[in-house]
């Protein structure tokens, strides 16, 4: 079990909504209407080596170098991969990185008795639970976590996810009615009642898996419904039921299947009535929640089309992930997307229109949203080559580079990309998890 106290829980009256969901209280100006893109810039911030990688700096105030990001933990947090080879990766010297560990392809943050926990989950076929207690919190900097607990599923695991007292997890397995063959799994634990067995996403009950290829991603909502995007190009939607298990037990319905993506669905985003999804054929699509219909395409475009300064709107690669953002000061919307294309994009999720564009020199792997101490929104980036980019959001100018986080330069964080996803938690913590088998705990420790 997980050690907790409580009832156990059934119903889904207080089922948590989103992945990576973030915001702030603090006023943001939208960007002007013109669409705003440029090239890779310097940041604005230079980041303190020994503060990011300690929390000290002999120099104190009068350092030249920016006080504003520390580095908690960076912890191993996946299985030696027997398999590995050495692979060249971006390493200055020509040097080349091993990847020693399993890739740890996700995190997700759970709150619990006012204290952080973490679950990460990796192509080892395990999900696993950490403690963060002796690395945040009061007077914590203790640099370890603690396991918890672990759990094999079977097969390469691509996804966690927490709702409120609920824990998702997408792996890939072979089903019982087909060893030989591979499905994509969404198994649900209540946190509440660990002990219990999992509830199960089901095609039906003679498909007794979640889709016909891997589930790349996850969205659910606050009144039991779950967005599961699968590598079969499948956006299946789901709603729970009391009764809807084996046995009469909980479980889920698959209520219906949305189609048009070519390719791996590895983003999805709820706006208001709208889900946002975006796949590996690079295309962003906008589906209609009561009906299911698609209601407007972003189509993808030719790489050899993106000229220096042309603003193309779509992505010319793989779209990486998606993330809602709502203005505080005038509830103005907006969806961010990220893409190998190396670029972030934020479009009005109003009328669909691109207003902001922004290259990375990399692409963009991931993308979460916390803030500073003020309440200041900040758009995290992972990227391929295991650096990791904090940004503006929608404030004038959009996207502004506020920082970069790079183990070549601090020391610290990932050697070896890509960072396959990063979360923001309580205290302005955040989190990422790379190919390198690692798992990093940063917290916001001033303003931008």
């Amino acid at each position: 079990g997980y050690g907790l106290v409580g009832p156990a829980q059934t119903d889904m009256a207080s089922f948590g909504s989103g992945r990576g969901r973030g915001g702030s209280n603090r006023t943001v100006r939208p960007p002007s209407k013109q669409t705003h893109t440029s090239s890779t810039s310097q940041p604005r911030l230079q980041v303190c080596r020994n503060f990011a990688s300690s929390g000290n700096c002999h120099h104190g105030e009068r350092c030249n170098f920016s006080h504003v990001v520390k580095l908690h933990a960076s912890i191993e947090v996946s299985d030696k991969n027997k398999d590995a080879k050495s692979s060249f990766n971006r390493g200055y010297g020509g040097n080349s990185k091993i990847k020693d560990n399993h890739k740890v392809t996700s995190v997700a943050v759970w709150e619990t008795n006012g204290v952080i926990k973490l679950f990460t989950g990796s192509h080892d076929g395990k999900w696993r639970l950490w403690n963060t207690a002796p690395t945040v919190g009061l007077g914590g900097d203790g640099g370890t976590l603690t396991k918890e607990f672990e759990h094999f599923v079977g097969g390469p695991v691509d996804t966690v996810h927490v709702a409120s007292h609920y824990f998702f997890c997408g792996f890939e397995a072979s089903p019982t009615e087909a060893p030989d063959a591979k499905a994509g799994m969404v198994h649900s634990w209540n946190l509440n009642a660990a002990q219990d067995p999992p509830m199960e996403l089901w095609m039906s009950p003679m498909a007794k898996y979640a889709g016909s290829g891997r589930i790349r991603s996850l969205w659910t909502t606050s009144d039991g419904h779950v967005w599961s995007g699968g590598s079969d190009g499948v956006i299946r939607e789901w709603t729970f039921n009391p009764r809807g298990g084996p046995g009469g037990k909980p479980g889920f319905d698959l209520v219906r299947n949305m189609n048009g993506h070519l390719g791996a669905v590895t983003g999805l985003a709820l706006m208001k009535q709208v889900l946002w999804s975006g796949g590996m054929d690079g295309t962003v699509r906008l589906w209609n929640v009561e009906s299911g219909d698609q209601a407007h395409l972003i189509p993808a475009v030719k790489k050899d089309t993106v000229g220096n300064g042309a603003l193309a709107v779509g992505h010319s690669g793989p779209v990486t992930g998606l993330l809602p953002f709502e203005v505080p000061s005038d509830q103005s919307t907006y969806v961010f997307s990220s893409s190998l294309d190396e670029t972030v994009k934020v479009w009005n999720a109003t009328n669909g229109e691109c207003v902001a564009s922004e290259k990375h020199g990399q692409g963009v792997t991931a993308i979460a949203l916390t803030s500073d101490l003020k309440g200041n929104p900040l758009l995290l980036c992972g990227l391929f080559y295991g650096d990791i980019m904090v940004r503006g959001t929608v404030s004038n100018p959009p996207l502004c580079l506020l920082l970069k986080l790079s183990h070549n330069f601090l020391g610290v964080g990932h050697a070896v990309g890509p960072v396959n996803d990063i979360q923001a938690g309580p205290g302005n913590t955040f989190y990422a998890v790379a190919d390198d088998g690692k798992l990093t705990v940063w917290q916001i420790a001033g303003d931008f």
